[in-house]
């Protein structure tokens, strides 16, 4: 039932990512009336990409969105584009779950860098652990202003200090001020470092990157060891000038560059022009 409560909400509010034309319905294809373009079901799922739609594992895990926007959601009072939404704990009537994948309670396939819905239909866009894998952020987040109403807003986590993850499609590890160029067309009320982001978060998060890398880079366990037992404060002392390598450096320096890519400070890039 409200699945197909959420259908009907959908039609209302769904356009042709392509020229933003009404769409027509059948039992297997969704078909533009301007352009003529048309898109597939997934079930009943519609898909809007060029690519086939491809079954994420079962095993897949999402990280919760936090109290606050749990709250959003389960009071109902506004309409939710949720972009990126993974596997959602439960559906929400007023919620369109939006994915590259379909997920247990996705409503529409498709790509965040053209959405497929009409101008300013949506009170609320999230956007959690989504930007650091879009390949034109700025793009995405206009598309977002587009399909918000006026006075409508959006919340976004992303990605500052973290390891490599979901790859090849992890692009962008932004600082604060790269959010609000993203974002430089809306009114950014506040832009700061939520709890699930903070530093002791990051280091556990980054620690554990690291350890897990050496381990999948071939390093054998008495390294790995060696590389577990030092201290926060011997690399801090490495960094200062301080002191001497601490056990694991050799290990990290010399980790085959498939590893390395993961956890580095940055890269060299080279190019000749065609």
């Amino acid at each position: 039932m409200l699945a197909e409560r959420t259908e009907t909400v959908l039609a209302t509010v769904l356009a042709c990512p392509i020229c933003r034309g009404e769409l027509r319905h059948d039992s297997t294809s969704v078909t533009c009336m301007r352009c003529s373009a048309a898109f597939k079901l997934h079930g009943r799922i519609p898909v809007f990409l060029k690519e086939p739609v491809t079954i994420p594992p079962e095993n897949h895990r999402s990280n919760p969105i936090g109290a606050e926007f749990e709250t959003i959601l389960r009071e109902g009072k506004d309409f939710v584009l949720h972009i990126g939404a993974g596997v959602s704990a439960q559906r929400y009537p007023n919620c369109i779950e939006f994915e590259r994948q379909p997920f247990r309670h996705t409503d529409v396939v498709g790509d965040a860098h053209s959405l497929p819905f009409r101008a300013g239909s949506f009170d609320r866009v999230f956007a959690f652990n989504v930007f650091e894998h879009l390949a034109e952020p700025q793009k995405a987040a206009a598309e977002i202003l587009r399909v918000l109403k006026p006075g409508g807003s959006v919340a976004i986590h992303s990605a500052f200090l973290q390891a490599v993850h979901e790859a090849p499609h992890h692009y962008f590890n932004a600082t604060e001020f790269g959010l609000r160029k993203w974002f430089s067309s809306f009114e950014v009320e506040r832009c700061h470092v939520s709890g699930n982001f903070a530093p002791g978060m990051m280091l556990a998060y980054l620690m554990s990157s690291v350890i897990n890398t050496a381990k999948e880079g071939g390093t054998a366990l008495d390294k790995v060891m060696r590389l577990r037992n030092s201290t926060l404060g011997e690399w801090a002392d490495l960094w200062a000038g301080t002191g001497h390598h601490p056990g694991g450096f050799e290990i990290l320096q010399s980790l085959p560059q498939s590893a390395q890519s993961k956890i580095a400070a940055g890269f060299e890039l080279v190019a000749r022009k065609r």
